[in-house]
C-alpha cells in the first residue's frame, strides 16, 4: 500500500528564539503525556488481565518516538540553517 500525504510541507519561522521554545516545549510535553499513558495502558492490561483488550501502549510509544523524532528533525534543520549562513559568510 502506498503512503500518501494529506498535508505538504511547511515552513515555520523559527527566527525568533521564543517561538522556537514554545514550539519545542509543546512538543516535548506531548510526548512525556503519550509515553505517560503508554505506562497506564500498561499497568491497566497487567492489573486487568487477559481478558480485556490489549494495551494501547505500543501505538502511544510509537507516537511519542515521533514527536521526538519531528523535535531532532527541527534541531538538524536549524543546524543546517546556522552553518549554511555560515558559509555563506553570514552572521547571526
Amino acid at each position: 500500500m502506498a503512503r500518501w500525504s494529506a498535508f505538504e510541507l511547511v515552513l515555520l519561522n523559527l527566527a525568533d528564539s521564543e517561538d522556537y521554545a514554545l514550539l519545542t516545549a509543546a512538543l516535548y510535553d506531548y510526548a512525556g503525556r503519550l509515553e505517560n499513558e503508554a505506562t497506564d495502558e500498561d499497568k491497566r492490561t497487567a492489573y486487568s488481565g487477559p481478558s480485556v483488550p490489549s494495551s494501547d501502549g505500543p501505538r502511544l510509544r510509537e507516537a511519542a518516538r515521533r514527536v521526538r523524532a519531528m523535535i531532532d528533525d527541527i534541531e538538524r534543520q536549524l543546524d543546517a540553517n546556522i552553518d549554511a549562513r555560515r558559509e555563506a559568510g553570514h552572521t547571526s
